[in-house]
């Protein structure tokens, strides 16, 4: 007997396409930049940290997408880690007193942001519905 072919649920193919794009490739070509020109220095273990999660977020957005369950597990993590990071940057720059007057609400936004897009990735890919697509 043939398998069925389980069609692809659409938050899937948004939450794996926006991660591939927004967490993995754009970061990952920004770190690079930052490493190659120089205005890594002093940071380059962040920076290829950095490298490291967006590789992970771009291989297990590909697996995720596909279907393969344990591509689903690491893009969790990786995609936490990676907005995580993000909000606690964003966090210390403010704690830092760098931020100008106007520009705290957008840099509170990015903190809120990371914490709300982990939150999303992990509900959405631990649901019943979506776990389905996986098994």
């Amino acid at each position: 007997p043939q398998a069925v072919r389980k069609s692809r649920p659409i938050g899937v193919w948004v939450l794996t396409i926006y991660a591939l794009i927004v967490a993995g490739i754009l970061p990952l070509f920004l770190e690079i930049y930052l490493l190659v020109s120089g205005e890594a220095a002093g940071n380059e273990f962040v920076t290829l940290l950095s490298i490291l999660i967006s590789i992970g977020v771009i291989t297990s957005a590909i697996g995720a997408w596909r279907g393969n369950d344990t591509a689903r597990k690491s893009l969790m993590v990786f995609v936490t880690l990676h907005y995580i990071l993000v909000a606690i940057s964003n966090y210390l720059l403010i704690s830092s007193g760098q931020v100008p007057e106007g520009d705290q609400i957008r840099t509170w936004g990015r903190v809120l942001r990371g914490l709300l897009y982990s939150g999303v990735y992990i509900w959405y890919f631990t649901r019943d519905t979506t776990r389905e697509f996986y098994n």
